[in-house]
């Protein structure tokens, strides 16, 4: 990253509201530009608005898991890379 290109955006996705802001306080600090959301539905919904360049996302979450949100990433985004924890 030069120092004209903007930051790359992040999308943060967990069921914790606390994890979700020690990630958003973290990577901001960085440098990076951050989205949350509580969930997959709302990630998916960010994810139609949003060229994002990296999902951090948690694997266990209710009803709709992590996993299915990878499945959605690879047949819809293909250039967003994920991080799963």
């Amino acid at each position: 990253m030069t120092d004209n290109s903007p930051a790359a955006l992040i999308l943060a996705v967990d069921d914790s509201e606390s994890t979700l802001e020690v990630l958003r306080r973290n990577l901001e600090a960085a440098g990076y530009r951050v989205l949350t959301a509580i969930g997959v539905p709302e990630a998916i919904a960010l994810l139609d608005e949003h060229a994002v360049d990296l999902v951090i996302t948690d694997l266990k979450m209710p009803r709709v898991s992590g996993l299915d949100l990878v499945r959605h990433i690879r047949e819809n985004n293909r250039n967003t890379e994920v991080m799963m924890i």
